[in-house]
């Protein structure tokens, strides 16, 4: 019994470490209009649960806005969970990730095609205004 047990939880970390592999890595979106708006967002999703995301904003009047987060997260099906512990929001410019949720598209491995398919995260829920339904890239 002692020994099925072990294994059950040895599959459900290794599974949980795959996803967290197969999702990591460092996601970006910047955009500079011709009137000289800035919009810098960068995420990293560390390979051991941890993130961290800064924005950066320049507005036509050249008002800046710096935003940061971090905190943990974990996939469950297919759907990224992020939370930020208190501490890490003491900070005013901290932004509180917990409860926002996101999923990255990338092209399917059954795909054989030679079409190139950026992978990307899109957030669908959060209570950062800005932050649904942003779409931001992986840099490969």
């Amino acid at each position: 019994m002692k020994k099925i047990l072990f294994l059950l939880i040895a599959c459900i970390s290794f599974s949980l470490s795959a996803q967290n592999e197969e999702n990591a890595g460092t996601y970006f979106l910047f955009n500079e209009t011709v009137k000289g708006e800035i919009l810098d967002y960068k995420l990293d999703l560390n390979s051991d649960g941890t993130f961290q995301f800064t924005s950066y904003r320049k507005d036509i009047s050249k008002n800046e806005y710096h935003h940061h987060s971090k905190g943990t997260w974990t996939v469950s099906n297919k759907v990224i969970h992020f939370t930020t512990e208190n501490i890490d929001l003491e900070d005013k410019k901290a932004l509180d990730f917990t409860g926002t949720t996101a999923r990255v598209f990338k092209k399917s491995p059954r795909n054989k095609s030679d079409e190139v398919k950026p992978t990307f995260l899109q957030f669908y829920k959060s209570k950062i205004f800005w932050i649904e339904n942003l779409k931001i890239s992986k840099k490969e």
